[in-house]
């Protein structure tokens, strides 16, 4: 798929998440940039790069804007919020952390942004979960009351720095719980209802760049 909009993740948004990488909890909502060439679909490939021996994925709740934000307040955005889905912002943790914690280089790798294509309009996101499984097996399970910051006040704060268009992607961050993805696995990332059904999921394979199928060898110290 061929995304054009801007794609912000916000980092450190649920304080578990801070602490198991031994980050710093911000005062506020810290954000980044994630490259359009990142984006694929439901059922797409993510690919391990032959620069990585340590790629973890990262599930998170994410917004679509529909409307036109720029210095706004919080409740402005929040009424701007055209629909609610899932991404997984796959991160090369190894090169994250040899680039000193910059993220352009580890979550920048193309098939890097899975995006589910469901808009769920306006759910009780007090009362919504984000999970992500690996073959099945649940890895993270975090409840969306415990973000930070309401998306309202994030959309605010990114607004102040940068015009947030319509069909733009703002993703909330991800909770604790993040891990190793390896060639053969299968990831997904789904948004949980108050009532436990699915409200929007994105689901990938995942597998190692045929330009080389081997790993180069991890850094125990990373793992």
């Amino acid at each position: 798929m061929r995304f054009t909009g801007q794609i912000i993740c916000l980092a450190r948004s649920f304080r578990l998440h801070a602490e198991e990488l031994g980050n710093a909890v911000p005062e506020s909502p810290l954000y980044f940039l994630k490259s359009s060439s990142a984006v694929i679909g439901d059922g797409d490939t993510i690919v391990l790069p032959p620069e990585s021996a340590l790629v973890h994925h990262e599930g998170e709740v994410a917004v679509e804007i529909g409307a036109r934000l720029r210095r706004t307040t919080a409740d402005e955005a929040a009424r701007a919020i055209a629909g609610w889905t899932v991404l997984n912002d796959v991160t090369a943790r190894d090169l994250q952390k040899a680039d000193d914690g910059r993220f352009t280089r580890a979550k920048g790798f193309d098939t890097f942004c899975p995006l589910s294509a469901a808009r769920v309009p306006a759910p009780p996101w007090r009362d919504c979960r984000v999970q992500c499984a690996v073959n099945g097996a649940l890895r993270q399970d975090g409840a969306l009351r415990d973000l930070l910051w309401t998306p309202g006040e994030i959309l605010a704060a990114v607004s102040a720095v940068m015009t947030l268009w319509p069909g733009d992607i703002v993703s909330l961050g991800t909770p604790a719980g993040v891990g190793p993805l390896v060639d053969g696995d299968e990831v997904e990332v789904r948004l949980i209802g108050p009532d436990g059904g699915v409200l929007a999921q994105v689901r990938n394979p995942v597998r190692r760049d045929a330009v080389s199928r081997e790993a180069p060898p991890a850094d125990p110290n990373l793992s």
